[in-house]
């Protein structure tokens, strides 16, 4: 079975067009979200979709705690703000079987600009060929792999870097369709090119040696 962990802070404002979008896909596939402390409405309009656990703060910790209340043998990781299509539950299903260790989707970002489409391959060039895969491209794995790695790393930031960086130590992972759709909000509320130039920043000085906390509090300050 497939379990689908999501988790989630203060989300009210997408949480309810997100998983009324996701939960009919999963049909008999358990859904487990995630709530790390939120002071709104996520609680109640998550508890309308799926099984809701609480947990210490910090993305880590709330995708180690969904894995660790999941019954399913297959884990899908995705963020609030993001959907499937029909279908990609089997795709993820035949990529395990077919011997792949995981990986992720191909993305759509829910907006028209034609500078969505360029993030769109990016992104997707960034899973196939560097295999790393974030939350917004969503991540599978089998639990048994995933207890091998022993979960995400609890670090302040970039956690779904280290975990994919584990994951492809152990064999080969695909970016498989059907793709995920992704919320524009971020890009809309920011600005597309001063967001996707803060993410590259923070990802370019990861891979410089600049430790978890630094990043942590300069991705905090410049957001």
């Amino acid at each position: 079975m497939i379990s689908v962990i999501i988790p989630i802070l203060n989300e009210e404002k997408i949480l309810e067009k997100t998983l009324s979008r996701l939960q009919p896909k999963l049909k008999n596939r358990e859904l487990i979200i995630v709530d790390g402390g939120s002071t709104d409405d996520s609680i109640r309009i998550a508890e309308k979709y799926g099984k809701v656990i609480k947990s210490e703060q910090g993305r880590a910790k709330q995708l180690n705690a969904g894995a660790a209340a999941a019954t399913g043998d297959i884990l899908i990781f995705l963020h609030a703000d993001v959907w499937l299509e029909q279908g990609a539950c089997k795709a993820v299903e035949s990529a395990l079987l077919s011997g792949y260790v995981g990986g992720g989707f191909l993305q759509r970002i829910d907006g028209r600009s034609i500078l969505y489409r360029i993030l769109e391959v990016t992104a997707d060039m960034r899973g196939k060929y560097l295999k790393v895969f974030y939350g917004d491209s969503g991540i599978f794995v089998k639990r048994t792999d995933f207890e091998r790695i022993g979960g995400f790393p609890e670090v302040p930031i970039m956690e779904e870097m280290g975990f994919s960086k584990a994951l492809r130590k152990l064999g080969k992972t695909k970016m498989v369709k059907p793709r995920i759709h992704i919320s524009a909000r971020r890009w809309e509320a920011n600005g597309i090119v001063r967001t996707t130039t803060i993410n590259w920043l923070i990802t370019f000085l990861y891979f410089l040696g600049f430790s978890l906390e630094r990043l942590a509090k300069l991705y905090r300050n410049i957001r």
